[in-house]
């Protein structure tokens, strides 16, 4: 039995996708002049986001477009990518071996839909595409650059290779079990898992050619800056910052941990990190240094709100849009005075964080004893950048997580009832029986029905009949345990599944929620009294197999109750 619905696996990978492409093409504009090849990969994200939205509508638009267009766009895409990872190595190769794989890939497809069909052959014929592209990406980011730049592609050359070997167990299992049928969305299990295994990947895959490229960046700004000690303290940094960031680590925990960690490689013994609202108009205080919050500084903390008119002249690089220092600050014209509690400053730099050609965050730092200089805004500049694509990172991670979690939950819920549904209902099911068995405990099971819900459907319509499902469904949630499972399996049917719960104990349970049914305006109107359940109890024995067998038992006891007249409770002994 598949655990996972395709479709909304297929809706997630597309979600996940997009918001990776949103990732990519921010890298592509801070990067495009710099480091060539990255258009590609954008490319690349964004024929996948494209072919993954055609395979997800593939019962509302014509086959043909997900297997003729949506899956070619894939293959194409990692095409693209590998060529974008050439030009981004500088190890540019022949253009016509993909060339080639590509075309004959578009050939045997059109084949195996037109000539042949057999969704079989296709997902054989589609991984082997991938193996052929991925390994390929592998030798090119393992072994084709130069041994200083191996370690800068390395990563990506590990996903890749990751790819590959799922690509490949997939031709094999694919080859060694027939699907059930041609229907897409109709997976197994192994299918299902593996898109799921395709879509973790490809955030890690993005996560790592952002960090490929932030790699680059720092390898080049070493190169520049002159201190062999200073370019390892901040690689250090960089490590420990990326390693707290996916430590689960807060982001205001992150900021402090940066600020600490500036303070030490510029000398200086304060610290703050202000986030600017979207209109330029407003600031907020996220963190102060350690040192600065329990030494120094005695104003009013993080999370503060302020007025960019208000603010002092550190705040000219905001409205200046560039680094300043002041190292002298007591002799600046026109500075604001200091709130109470707040640190006397001597000398401080401050540097603006630029997105698309605004100013989002202010990173500062001060009292050096010696005064600032341009080797301290590269330092500091590069840092604060680093900070805020961190940043923006953990808040893309939390909409994904998000996202998914959502989607998990209406996977598994009666959008109805706000019970689980039959899905979620089984998967549960299964683990009690394990664990009851383990642990020599009882379970029951309580199947119920409402009795003739079809004449209330009949005599007061639709909306009324969802009241009623909905009353029940909050009355049993009303009467159950925590650690007991109530859901909608179907229909007017419901069950609960009672854990360590003797059969007798289940009947009075069941004999109190019919009772309470009964005497509940479910809102049937005129039908209101006349709102019952039969309910059937049934419990583990050494006979009962699976939550299904156990199921059909309460089912013949529900039944037995709607033979002795309904608005009853029966146990199966």
């Amino acid at each position: 039995m598949n655990l996972f619905d395709t479709r909304t696996v297929i809706f997630s990978y597309a979600i996940s996708n997009f918001i990776c492409l949103v990732v990519m093409a921010v890298l592509w504009s801070r990067n495009r002049r710099r480091f060539p090849g990255i258009g590609f990969w954008l490319a690349d994200f964004a024929l996948q986001f494209v072919g993954l939205l055609f395979l997800a509508l593939r019962d509302t638009l014509p086959d043909f477009l997900s297997v003729l267009i949506g899956n070619p766009m894939l293959i194409g895409g990692t095409v693209l990518l590998f060529m974008g990872l050439e030009r981004f190595a500088g190890r540019r190769g022949p253009w016509w071996p993909n060339a080639f794989i590509f075309a004959a890939y578009i050939g045997l497809q059109a084949c195996f839909y037109f000539f042949a069909p057999g969704i079989q052959a296709r997902t054989i014929l589609f991984s082997a595409a991938l193996v052929a592209i991925c390994f390929q990406c592998v030798w090119l980011m393992l072994v084709r650059p130069e041994p200083g730049f191996r370690p800068v592609t390395r990563g990506v050359g590990v996903v890749f290779a990751v790819f590959g070997v799922v690509s490949l167990a997939r031709i094999v299992v694919s080859a060694a079990l027939p699907r059930p049928g041609e229907d897409f969305f109709h997976s197994n299990l192994f299918e299902t898992a593996l898109l799921l295994v395709y879509q973790m990947f490809y955030i890690v895959l993005t996560f790592s050619l952002s960090l490929m490229v932030n790699a680059r960046l720092f390898r080049d700004l070493e190169r520049d800056m002159e201190g062999r000690a200073r370019a390892e303290k901040i690689l250090i940094l960089r490590l420990e910052l990326w390693e707290h960031a996916g430590s689960g680590r807060t982001v205001n925990e992150l900021m402090q941990k940066a600020l600490d960690e500036i303070e030490a490689l510029t000398g200086s013994l304060i610290g703050f990190y202000h986030f600017v609202d979207p209109d330029r108009n407003n600031l907020t205080l996220r963190a102060w240094s350690t040192r600065t919050r329990e030494v120094f500084c005695k104003a009013e903390g993080e999370g503060r709100h302020y007025p960019l008119a208000e603010a002092g002249v550190w705040a000219d690089c905001v409205r200046e849009g560039r680094p300043l220092i002041h190292n002298d600050y007591a002799s600046l014209p026109g500075k604001r005075g200091l709130p109470p509690g707040h640190a006397a400053l001597v000398r401080e730099l401050v540097v603006p964080t630029m997105r698309d050609g605004r100013v989002v965050a202010v990173l500062g730092v001060g009292n050096k004893p010696a005064d600032y200089g341009d080797k301290d805004v590269v330092l500091v500049s590069y840092i604060a950048d680093l900070i805020w694509t961190i940043v923006e990172r953990k808040r893309m991670d939390e909409e994904i997580r998000r996202l998914n979690g959502r989607l998990a939950r209406q996977a598994n819920t009666d959008e109805l009832t706000g019970l689980a549904n039959r899905r979620a209902f089984f998967a549960r099911g299964a683990e009690e029986i394990k664990r009851s068995r383990r642990h020599g405990q009882p379970l029951s099971l309580i199947m119920l029905d409402l009795d003739h819900f079809k004449d209330v459907n009949d005599s007061y319509g639709h909306d009324v009949g969802d009241r009623v499902l909905f009353c029940v469904a909050r009355t049993l949630m009303a009467n159950v345990r925590e650690i007991d499972a109530a859901a909608r399996l179907g229909g007017e049917e419901f069950g609960v599944l009672l854990p360590n719960t003797k059969p007798e104990d289940a009947v009075a349970l069941a004999e109190r929620v019919r009772r309470t049914i009964a005497m509940t305006d479910c809102g049937a109107q005129a039908t209101a009294a006349n709102v019952s359940a039969s309910l059937g109890v049934a419990a583990l024995t050494d006979s009962t197999r699976t939550i299904d067998d156990l199921l059909k038992q309460a089912d013949i006891a529900m039944y037995q109750a709607k033979r002795e007249g309904r608005n009853r409770v029966c146990c199966l002994e």
